[in-house]
Order: C-alpha cells, then sequence, then structure tokens
C-alpha cells in the first residue's frame, strides 16, 4: 500500500470518527432537551413578546441602547459591519477601545462594559457585531483570510474616524489616542491573530477564554507525541512498564478534556441540515443553554434576561429591519434573510472554514495600511522580535483575562506556555470562580472592567491589586 492511500485512509477514518463524534454529540443535546422538557416546547405568545420588546430595545436603529448610537461601516467591497458606539464624538479621546464578541454573542455581550462611566469619561467605545452576526452582513466564505480582512479594515477605519493616526498631537496636547482591543471567545481568537500577524492595529489586546491557535497546536501535538511515546513502550514492554500506561493516560487527559467539552464544535460540523436541528429543536434550546450558563449560577435566567440574552444572539426582529439610523441607514439585506432563523448556521461557519489556524493571506491595501502605521511610530508592536520565539508568538503587548472554570477550554491546553509567547508588558489575570463568560459573569465582569480601566488609564498602577478589590482570589499568574 503506497504512502497516499494510507494518507487517504486515515483522512477518511478521521472524517468518520468526527461525524460520529458530532452525531453522539448531537443525540446527546436532544436527550438532555427530552429530559428536561424542552424538545418539543414552543414558543408561548409571552415569550415571543417579550423578545420582541427586547430586541426593539437592543436593535432599533433610531433607538440608543445604553446611551449608544447605532452605526455601519462600508467596507472598500461594499460588505456594512454594523456597530454600536458611545454617542458623543469618537474624536478627541485618549483611548480607543473596541470589542470583539463571540459564539453566540453580538455586541450586546458588551454591555456591563459599555455601561462604565470611568470607561466612557476617556475613551471612544466601539462594539461591533462580527461578519454573519447581529446586525452585520453575511460573507460568502468565513475563512481566516476573509473574516480577518474585514475585522482588520473595520479596526482600521476606526483608527481613521477617530484621528488616531494623524500627525498632530490630539488637540495639541501632547497626547496621542491609545487603541485597545478587547476579545472574548471567537473574537478572543481574531484578537490573538490580529496581535501575531498584525499586532501595529492596538497598543494592547486584552483576550478571554479562547486558546491562542499556535499554542493550542503545539499543545496538542506534544500531548500526544509523549502518549503516544509512553503507550508504544508500554505496548513492547507491558511487565517492566506498567507505570507507563498510568503516565500516558494522565499526559493524555487535557485533550481528552478538551474534546469532551468541544462536543458541541464536532457537531457544528456535521452536514447543515443536522447543525439546524440543533439549533432550532426544542425552541433553541441550545442557545437558551449557553445563555442560562452565561448568566451563572449566582444570577437566575428569568423571563427578562432570557429575553434580552436571546434577542443579543437573534439578531434584529422584523420590526427592528424596517427601522432606519440617523443618518438614514438600516440593516443589509443579509440581516434580514437570517432574520427568521436567527443566523444559527452562519455563525457556526466560524467552526467549519478554517479561521483557526488556516493562513491569513493580507491584500496589498492592508499590507500597505500596517507597514505605513508602523512607519508612524503608533504600532502596538517592537515587542516580542527576538529569534528564540515560538511560531505564531503574540507581537503586542497582551492581557489575558480568563475564568478557570470555563466550560469549553481546558485551562491546560490554553495557557500551558502561554509566557513563551507573549511579549514584555503582557500579563495573565486569572479568576478562579468564574467560566467561559468571563465579560458578564458577575464578579468577572467587575475583574474585567477594572483591566479595561487600568488599560484605559495609561497602565498606572498596581493590576493585580486593583483587581484583588472586586474579585476575591484573582491572581496575576504571568508577568512579564
Amino acid at each position: 500500500m503506497g504512502m497516499m492511500e494510507v494518507s487517504t485512509i486515515q483522512r477518511l477514518a478521521r472524517r468518520a470518527a468526527t461525524l460520529t463524534y458530532g452525531i453522539i454529540t448531537l443525540l446527546f443535546f436532544v436527550f438532555l432537551a427530552f429530559r428536561d422538557g424542552s424538545l418539543f416546547k414552543q414558543a408561548t405568545e409571552k415569550e415571543k413578546n417579550n423578545i420582541a420588546l427586547a430586541q426593539d430595545k437592543l436593535w432599533n436603529l433610531s433607538k440608543d441602547p445604553h446611551g449608544l448610537n447605532h452605526a455601519f461601516y462600508k467596507l472598500a467591497n461594499g460588505f456594512r459591519l454594523h456597530y454600536v458606539s458611545i454617542t458623543s464624538s469618537l474624536i478627541a479621546r485618549k483611548n480607543l477601545i473596541i470589542f470583539l464578541h463571540g459564539f453566540p454573542d453580538s455586541w450586546a455581550l458588551w454591555r456591563p462594559l459599555l455601561d462604565s462611566s470611568g470607561l466612557r469619561s476617556n475613551s471612544a467605545l466601539v462594539a461591533v457585531d462580527l461578519p454573519g452576526y447581529g446586525g452585520s452582513d453575511s460573507l460568502k466564505e468565513y475563512g481566516a483570510t476573509d473574516v480577518l480582512e474585514a475585522v482588520a479594515e473595520f479596526v482600521i477605519g476606526m483608527r481613521e474616524l477617530c484621528g488616531v493616526d494623524r500627525e498632530d498631537d490630539m488637540e495639541g496636547t501632547g497626547i496621542r489616542t491609545r487603541v485597545i482591543i478587547v476579545g472574548h471567545d471567537w473574537g478572543c481568537i481574531i484578537g490573538s491573530r490580529l496581535a501575531t500577524e498584525a499586532p501595529q492595529l492596538a497598543d494592547r489586546f486584552i483576550l478571554s477564554n479562547a486558546p491562542h491557535p499556535p499554542l493550542l497546536i503545539a499543545n496538542v501535538e506534544s500531548l500526544v507525541s509523549s502518549s503516544s511515546k509512553m503507550l508504544t513502550t508500554f505496548v513492547h514492554h507491558p511487565l517492566i512498564s506498567r507505570s507507563l500506561l498510568r503516565k500516558a493516560l494522565f499526559t493524555f487527559a487535557p485533550l481528552l478534556d478538551q474534546i469532551r467539552k468541544s462536543g458541541y464544535a464536532f457537531t457544528f460540523n456535521l452536514p447543515l441540515p443536522l447543525v439546524a436541528l440543533a439549533g432550532s429543536m426544542g425552541n433553541f434550546w441550545f442557545l437558551r443553554t449557553c445563555h442560562r450558563i452565561a448568566a451563572g449560577k449566582d444570577h437566575p435566567f428569568q423571563s427578562q434576561n432570557a429575553a434580552e440574552a436571546m434577542a443579543s444572539s437573534q439578531g434584529p426582529g422584523a420590526h427592528d429591519l424596517r427601522s432606519l439610523t440617523d443618518s438614514h441607514e438600516s440593516y443589509p439585506q443579509s440581516v434580514a434573510r437570517r432574520a427568521s432563523s436567527g443566523g444559527f448556521t452562519e455563525k457556526i461557519r466560524y467552526y467549519r472554514e478554517g479561521l483557526f489556524s488556516n493562513p491569513w493571506i493580507k491584500t496589498l491595501e492592508t499590507l500597505a495600511t500596517l507597514h505605513a502605521i508602523g512607519e508612524s511610530g503608533r504600532s502596538g508592536s517592537g515587542a516580542g522580535l527576538l529569534d528564540d520565539e515560538p511560531k505564531g508568538s503574540l507581537k503586542a503587548k497582551t492581557t489575558i483575562v480568563w475564568g478557570l472554570m470555563d466550560q469549553a477550554v481546558d485551562q491546560r491546553l490554553a495557557l500551558q506556555g502561554i509566557g513563551e509567547y507573549m511579549p514584555r508588558g503582557s500579563q495573565v489575570v486569572v479568576l478562579p470562580n468564574t467560566g467561559h463568560w468571563t465579560p458578564n459573569e458577575g464578579a468577572g465582569s467587575r475583574a474585567f472592567a477594572k483591566v479595561l480601566e487600568w488599560a484605559a488609564g495609561g497602565e498606572e498602577g498596581d493590576l493585580g491589586h486593583m483587581v484583588q478589590k472586586v474579585y476575591d482570589g484573582a491572581r496575576i499568574t504571568i508577568q512579564k
């Protein structure tokens, strides 16, 4: 049998295993929905009305949710990204803070932080809906190049709108606007890729609860290699190397835990009709479960907050699609097309089309702009450029805020060795009693706000002490 045949068989075996595990996970979801009585549940009129009211609050373009105003940024290719920002002028602020959400959220994930008076006093706050989410246009494809080009162009556009890269000092004060990019979940992955491949875009990245792709891949390969060697030795010498079997299983444990936690992602890679079933069954049972987990055990998931959480994920309703901004803009047609389903099968394409680790092929325009920002001295890079760094190291100052009770990511795979990938001026803040949705989980949200206030305040003071004042047990595990 030739090498090509072996490779084909291995690829087919991996695909079969992926499909099998995805189907098993889907069946498990069906069982859970059946057990709690949700599988055949239909939305009541009251629930529909509550969600419609919540959608009007969050998505009506003529309204100002939380004192923010709706706007659209049009990319060079005509694609439009929806975002919210503080109502007052974005110009003449010390900081530009751009928030990137993840699955299954929207700009509304960041409401607790957007409400911060401390941040509003000195920062332009911008929360964007990622492509295919909320009120933003749908992409034809969601590969690394497609998504990263769109987000990078948006960040560049916001820099221009805020005058970040002007030649003159802000209002003659000598103070220049700093750029901070904040990301959670897929927003964290996008942020870490920008910090690695386009560090000029921000002075600091603040990232939460998603792995840095090169590190995760390296850790998985290391665990598999070590476990395989121990198992091979055990198979050849079982009587004298029995302890190696236990060590091999112990070494492999983080990967097994991650596979268990990532069952939903395997389901998202099933044929789309099955994925659509997973998203819609039981009156959107899967999304409700995500939001119930995000609410945390100390915050009951009841009518009003449940409706707002679902409205956040599902995006604009039928009435909101007819609304207009002050500049008479409406939602793109692609938002209207996915409104009835909440765009679930659009959102999960981030898991299917290679955004995590496929190459980002930058356009000439992006390359030229990044070069110009770097030449102007406004780059957030300049650290972490040594030859002995691991491949894929972060090139801009980065603060990782991590909830240790993450239900979706094994911390051992995500954080083991992260210090080697971080440049000088970076740190890792861990929150022991917080789960995956760190930005809005009670004390986790308050700790996150302190990290942002520290960054927006010129990074002065003891960050660890500031966070510990609002979150008992928080600590900095890495400080570079």
